[in-house]
């Protein structure tokens, strides 16, 4: 391969990467997420077993647990100045039903809602303010409910003069 995919300069790549470090490293997160097969002196081992870079939905096949599934995206530039855009962080919460019930007077899903907010709206950690605009419960089927949060931040465009396309300047 041409390109470093090691060094990959893309904004979304190493945002998700310090999205997934902020929630694995929230003990009160790995504790409410309650997974008794993973030690939680060992956070990091909760990626892609209970915290999942993307949109995951739990199929019916998976033991009881709980998830938080996350994705982030450019929606736009701004109309009259290119070099900045909206993107969005919408974090999925699932929670299986027999899983719901906790010792602290909140369901597992509100709750684990609750500790991504406080991680995460008004921070700074991902280079601008994020910002709550969408806090909703829902279910995906009669196993799970879900609870979706929705951030908002306006962030450079990440406008280059030039090409990094290593094929494109094997070419020229």
């Amino acid at each position: 391969m041409i390109r470093d995919i090691q060094n990959i300069d893309d904004d979304i790549v190493r945002k998700k990467r310090i999205i997934g470090e902020m929630l694995y490293s929230d003990p009160d997160i790995i504790e409410v997420l309650e997974n008794p097969e993973l030690d939680p002196s060992c956070p990091d081992e909760f990626l892609y077993v209970n915290i999942f870079p993307f949109i995951r939905i739990p199929g019916t096949q998976d033991v009881s647990k709980s998830f938080i599934t996350f994705m982030l995206d450019d929606m736009e530039t701004a109309q009259v100045n290119k070099a900045l855009k909206s993107q969005f962080l919408k974090v999925v919460i699932f929670v299986h039903k027999d899983l719901t019930k906790t010792n602290y007077g909140a369901e597992r899903h509100d709750l684990l809602g609750y500790l991504i907010k406080d991680v995460f709206h008004l921070s700074n950690k991902l280079g601008l303010q994020l910002n709550l605009i969408s806090d909703r419960e829902g279910v995906t089927d009669a196993d799970y409910c879900t609870r979706t949060l929705q951030f908002e931040m306006i962030t450079p465009n990440s406008i280059k003069p030039y090409k990094t396309n290593q094929y494109e300047k094997k070419s020229i």
